[in-house]
């Protein structure tokens, strides 16, 4: 199932489930981190890592990750994992699911894109922060019965298209390119057959990200989990940390033909086997940094509380940094910036 809160990066560089059926939630199944089922409190700031935005870097920098809760964005400095505020986002509304946004995404000039599980918005952040996010909508997103939409995402130039491409997923599990001038979308796939479960299928879980590796080739990470094929019933809670196929979805966005996967592999997993998993779900937000990669976990009913955690790429398993927020409804997504090199290995 998909649920797409981001996590987003000023650099650049472009959100799980838990229960059982993923439609109705905002990255998880059946827990009560639906954006969709509960009112967002007014978040206040956060009581880890509080630094002013200039500690951090402003919002041209090259070092600063964004993420949001459904109605705030916060920036992440990657080197001291100091968290700051930058605003209550404001402008959002108009329309059905229109009132959360469930993640964000970066593209190479640095401008923040906005998603709620119904349309595309894009960001003006306060020249100095905290302040408020006005948000100026694009579209609405061309939805099927049911369908919402959660992650979100750009494409470095040239990887699908000759410009970038933003990228959103739905609560179903799949990816999808978003037009930005319209709402049209391009059904890309989902993460294909899980090796070790007849009957299931990888599908997104929280977040996707995209940027450029060393060798100046596009990447991806996502975070999935095994579903069963056509129903909503989820395996397992635990969200695994993948690599995006990205010839596959460039091939299924140039063909209009969803991918029969777009899984290139699990970090910490077996050619053939699943792999231990993150140990943790409901990661909504996903974000890279050089060589780290965090994630920003929702507090669902399998997380006490919100969390930040960093994903070893070698084990596939998250450490918690820190769950000691101030807000009470946890991440809903991040980003970073396409432009960004990173240099994390693509998984054995």
């Amino acid at each position: 199932m998909t649920r797409t809160f981001s996590l987003l990066a000023v650099v650049v560089v472009g959100c799980s489930s838990q229960g059982n059926t993923f439609p109705n939630d905002g990255g998880s199944p059946t827990d009560s981190g639906n954006p969709s089922d509960q009112s967002a409190p007014n978040d206040t700031g956060t009581q880890f890592g509080d630094a002013s935005l200039s500690d951090a870097s402003d919002a041209g920098g090259t070092t600063t990750v964004y993420a949001n809760t459904d109605d705030t964005l916060y920036s992440l400095d990657p080197q001291t994992n100091a968290i700051t505020l930058i605003g209550a986002f404001a402008g959002m509304g108009g329309g059905t699911n229109d009132n959360v946004a469930t993640d964000v995404a970066v593209n190479s000039s640095g401008d923040v894109y906005v998603n709620t599980p119904s349309a595309i918005y894009k960001a003006t952040l306060p020249t100095t922060p905290p302040g408020t996010v006005n948000l100026t909508k694009l579209s609405p997103i061309s939805l099927k019965t049911g369908q919402r939409f959660y992650a979100l995402g750009f494409t470095p130039a040239g990887a699908l298209a000759t410009g970038e491409v933003l990228i959103g997923g739905d609560g179903y599990g799949e990816l999808y390119s978003i037009d930005t001038t319209n709402g049209s979308t391009i059904d890309l796939g989902n993460f294909g057959p899980d090796p070790s479960h007849a009957t299931y299928n990888f599908a997104l879980s929280g977040d996707i990200v995209f940027y450029v590796d060393s060798s100046s080739n596009p990447t991806g990470l996502a975070t999935v989990r095994p579903c069963k094929v056509q129903t909503t019933t989820c395996l397992t809670s635990d969200d695994y940390l993948v690599a995006i196929d990205m010839a596959a979805l460039a091939n299924a966005y140039k063909t209009s033909t969803p991918a029969a996967s777009l899984r290139k592999g699990i970090y910490g997993g077996t050619t053939n086997g699943d792999g231990p998993g993150t140990g943790y779900a409901d990661l909504f937000g996903l974000g890279v940094w050089e060589g780290t990669v965090f994630a920003f976990a929702r507090k669902t009913t399998t997380n006490a509380t919100p969390l930040l955690l960093t994903i070893n790429t070698t084990t596939g398993q998250a450490t918690v940094v820190s769950s000691n927020f101030s807000f009470t409804n946890g991440w809903s997504g991040a980003g970073v910036t396409t432009s960004v090199t990173v240099t994390i290995p693509p998984p054995n």
